[in-house]
């Protein structure tokens, strides 16, 4: 079986997507299927790379910067990926194209390319979902402009795939005849393995990593510590993003710089060294179709605090891997703060206990080998779920 994956995002540009591309394809390979990359390149990297095995094919997109597409971004990759897609197809004869994200990359999707018909996947992300981020108005109005087209793009592939049945709900709402699979992300569990042990601290060490995004509710954090006083504990802020200086001033603003700490962009590999230094790892966002960072901190025995949107209950079993609470309360944050920092046994156990679902769920072994069934099925429509083994035997 030949694959070719597409995704206008990758390593390090973008997000969560990018990572599960990447790890997606290197699981692929390691199960014997031949799998290659089509990606947007990044100013001081080749076009083409072999990645263990994977070739990735980069082509030109002018982002407006390494975390942010931006419209011009988008659409010059869609231009350049059309041309790229059409010689890979002509080269390669690939049996199946899988689409990280509606739009942009989805919209190859409809324009020429392989000159026979080839099946396709695509999986919706969040942001490529109407209604799944209201709070963003810009990002509204150009899904009310485009929803025909996203509309467009569900029914042509064979098989829509979201990362929580949350987002499959929202998707709904446009598409609601489709038949969505639920695959959620993976993460790493030799890299993101826990400590041998964790050093005590008179604080409770608390980490986020995100964009710094309105709507990711680091000012829930900030406010949750401050009010109506300091708590003993202390906040590590990873990332950055168009909302990093409002934060900085919020902080500013409430005095506590002695306990929030802004760390800026931390590479993906680096990350499991900072989190055998926390205590438990902290995301309050308003709307969270998945979310990697928090399997990977549940990887690292980190327990969760959150809020209960999207498809984080379905991830984060509440009082079991962590404590949830609703977006937008930061004095409920703060009571699960407390708990946390009053109750050290508690804390660990539901960090072990993440650890536990992480490995029994989402390892991305675990999520290749569900995305191969997927492939599978479309290939191969007739096939019972007992023979698609056997069927995948046949394939490699």
């Amino acid at each position: 079986m030949k694959v070719l994956l597409l995704n206008y995002e990758f390593p390090p540009a973008g997000g969560g997507a990018g990572y599960a591309t990447k790890n997606i394809a290197r699981c692929l390979h390691g199960m014997g299927i031949a799998v290659e990359i089509l990606t947007a390149r990044i100013e001081g990297k080749n076009d083409v790379i072999d990645l263990d095995g994977v070739s990735v094919h980069r082509v030109i997109s002018w982002r407006q910067g390494l975390h942010d597409c931006g419209l011009r971004g988008a659409y010059t990759y869609v231009m350049a990926a059309a041309l790229k897609r059409r010689k890979l197809h002509a080269q390669n004869r690939y049996d199946l194209e899988h689409f990280f994200f509606s739009l942009p990359t989805g919209l190859l999707s409809l324009l020429p390319g392989p000159r026979r018909p080839v099946p396709s996947v695509v999986s919706i992300r969040g942001s490529d979902v109407p209604g799944y981020d209201p709070f963003n108005r810009k990002v509204e109005i150009i899904h009310s402009v485009t929803k025909p087209v996203t509309r467009q793009i569900w029914r042509r592939a064979d098989k829509v795939v979201s990362l929580s049945e949350a987002l499959a709900n929202i998707a709904r709402d446009t598409s609601p005849n489709i038949d969505y699979d639920i695959i959620p992300n993976g993460v790493d569990e030799v890299h993101f393995a826990p400590p041998k042990s964790r050093e005590e601290s008179p604080r409770l060490r608390l980490v986020t990593v995100a964009r710094l995004l309105e709507r990711k509710g680091i000012q829930v954090i900030i406010e949750a510590f401050a009010k109506p006083e300091k708590l003993p504990a202390e906040l590590t802020i990873v990332g950055t993003g168009s909302f990093e200086e409002t934060l900085r001033e919020q902080v500013d603003a409430m005095g506590i710089h002695d306990r929030v700490h802004f760390s800026g962009y931390i590479a993906n590999d680096k990350l499991p060294e900072l989190y055998h230094k926390m205590d438990a790892f902290v995301l309050p966002s308003e709307t969270e179709s998945f979310g990697l960072v928090f399997t990977e901190a549940m990887s690292c025995e980190l327990p969760i605090l959150a809020s209960n949107v999207g498809g984080i209950p379905e991830t984060v079993r509440n009082g079991v891997d962590g404590l949830l609470c609703p977006a937008g309360r930061p004095d409920l944050l703060r009571a699960n703060i407390e708990v946390m920092i009053e109750n050290r046994d508690a804390r660990v156990g539901m960090g072990k206990s993440g650890r536990r679902r992480v490995l029994n769920h989402y390892t991305w072994n675990k999520v290749a080998q569900r995305y191969l069934d997927t492939y599978m099925s479309v290939l191969n429509p007739d096939s019972s779920p007992g023979r698609i083994s056997e069927k995948v035997e046949r394939a490699r």
